[in-house]
């Protein structure tokens, strides 16, 4: 515990002085979350969601529906370059390996990087969107960000199993935003959703988001179950990928 402990502290000074992410932890949220309050109309738009365990149609302004979508969608981002870059210093942990550090301490060093990363994401997004808008059920919209967070971030470390930095930082940049922002944006989606939509990473986290941030009850909460056996696959596949790709094998 104590050279996981080490490891963890290591990684995460290495990652402070990662420029980039530092950046994009500091102006995105507020370059997507506030801006998109500050330039919708206000005006009050259909969204579909769940009333009473039924799929219904409720009024809310729209300046709202863009910020619950937009929140996610910045923190997903970030979480999941994060994974990205955790994945692509995967490579250097075998000197670790020369001090001694078995793979299992390597991994759960590597991965308790990527959480807190991804806590921190999902904190400043959240607060950052708090400053104009605060959800219904804060709970349960805090525990759907950190579970679509956390889904991005290992989503991220599978990338960088197989692109380069430069290829999975404009993938991260795209996907993201046509998972969340196009097709489970209930401003778009006006219908039940086709079968591959419901196999995207955010299809159940945004429906928790959704339904806590613009409903008083949460209708959805079988969905971060879902969301938690979606998360559990995703992981597990990452743990292999940064197995293979450390080279660590004890």
């Amino acid at each position: 515990m104590t050279r996981t402990l080490t490891a963890l502290g290591i990684g995460l000074r290495e990652q402070v002085r990662n420029r980039v992410l530092v950046a994009l932890l500091v102006v995105l949220p507020f370059a997507f979350i506030t801006l998109a309050f500050a330039v919708t109309q206000d005006v009050e738009m259909p969204v579909r969601t769940l009333v009473d365990g039924e799929t219904a149609s409720v009024m809310r302004p729209m300046p709202d529906v863009h910020g619950v979508i937009m929140t996610p969608i910045t923190s997903a981002l970030i979480a999941g370059l994060a994974g990205l870059f955790v994945m692509r210093t995967a490579s250097v942990d075998g000197r670790l390996a020369v001090a001694g550090y078995r793979a299992r301490e390597v991994i759960a060093a590597r991965f308790g990087i990527l959480a807190a990363i991804t806590l921190l994401v999902t904190g400043v997004s959240v607060g950052v969107m708090w400053l104009d808008f605060v959800p219904e059920n804060p709970l349960w919209f805090a525990a759907a960000m950190v579970l679509l967070s956390l889904i991005y971030g290992m989503l991220g470390i599978l990338l960088g199993a197989v692109v380069d930095r430069l290829a999975g930082l404009w993938i991260m940049l795209i996907v993201p935003m046509l998972d969340i922002g196009l097709f489970q944006d209930p401003l778009f989606v006006q219908s039940e959703p086709d079968w591959w939509m419901r196999l995207l990473p955010g299809y159940h986290p945004v429906r928790v988001l959704v339904d806590a941030g613009l409903t008083g009850t949460v209708d959805s909460a079988a969905s971060i179950g879902w969301g938690l056996a979606y998360l559990l696959v995703v992981t597990v596949a990452a743990v292999v990928a940064f197995y293979r790709v450390s080279g660590i094998h004890q």
